[in-house]
Parts: structure tokens; C-alpha cells; sequence
């Protein structure tokens, strides 16, 4: 069986995984705390190392920093969208604005949803549950589609 596209079926048994892309290490800190029981965790400090991890850590779901130096959060979701190793990654905008302007820009990127700082508890992980709800389903859904075509490839 394919190892590749996340359709493998102990990513349904596993602890969903989340990183965390932000240049302000409290606020990494921040989301780990409200987070880290449910959800395997890693974190990223830019961009570049970001894409690194992805390719690594496979996440289900990046809480991606707008605002960084060097590398944009949204050059980061970007760079994603168009990798197809990384297309299927949920990005959960997390910034200080509340621009509708910049959440217009993001979610034609690809985002699918944001947050916005000051973080609010409850808003944060009812998100962020969400989205790993929604990225549990339609992973499985790839994977059952999968499966019927190969099995209708060789019937």
C-alpha cells in the first residue's frame, strides 16, 4: 500500500499532528498550552524552517504567523498550496489584524480559517477541532476513493 498522500490508515488511529509557525516564541508557547493534550505538536520559529517540518513532521494542520521577517506566513501557505506533497494541509491563519483585506488574501490562497490575537481560549480550540475534524474526514474519504479504484482497477 502507498505510504504517500497521508492515506494510510494509521494516520486515523493517531493523535492528530499540528504545527505551529510563528517568530515569537510566546506565542508558540501560548498555542502548546492550549493544544498539547490533544494533538501531537511540533513548532517552527520561520518560514523556510516550516517547510522543512511539513516535509518531516507531516501535520494535518499548520497555526500559521502572518507576519514574520524573510519568509511570509502567506509565501509559506503558498508554497504549500502548490506542492502536492503539502496541498491537502489545513493553514489556520493566526494574526494580529483584523483586516478583511488580508483574510480575503488568505483564503484565496488556500487558508481555511483564521484566529486572531489576543488569543481567546475556547475560539482556539473549538477552530482548531474543527478543521482536524474536517481534515480527518476528508482524508478518509481520499482514502476510501482510493481503495474503490484499486479495487476496481483489478475486479
Amino acid at each position: 500500500m502507498e505510504q504517500n498522500n497521508n492515506l494510510n490508515p494509521f494516520i486515523f488511529s493517531r493523535k492528530g499532528r499540528i504545527l505551529i509557525v510563528d517568530d515569537m516564541q510566546v506565542n508558540i508557547i501560548i498555542l502548546r498550552q492550549l493544544l498539547g493534550q490533544g494533538y501531537e505538536i511540533a513548532s517552527a520559529l520561520s518560514g523556510e524552517e516550516a517547510l522543512a517540518l511539513c516535509q518531516s513532521f507531516e501535520p494535518d494542520l499548520l497555526l500559521l504567523d502572518i507576519e514574520m521577517p524573510g519568509m511570509s506566513g502567506f509565501e509559506v501557505c503558498r508554497c504549500l498550496k502548490d506542492d502536492p506533497c503539502t496541498q491537502d494541509i489545513a493553514v489556520i491563519f493566526v494574526s494580529a489584524h483584523h483586516d478583511e483585506e488580508l483574510e480575503v488574501s488568505g483564503f484565496t490562497l488556500g487558508a481555511v480559517d483564521f484566529i486572531h490575537k489576543p488569543l481567546n481560549a475556547v475560539i482556539t480550540q473549538a477552530r482548531v477541532k474543527n478543521q482536524m475534524l474536517l481534515k480527518r474526514q476528508s482524508d478518509l474519504l481520499r482514502f476510501m476513493l482510493k481503495q474503490e479504484a484499486s479495487h476496481g482497477v483489478s475486479s
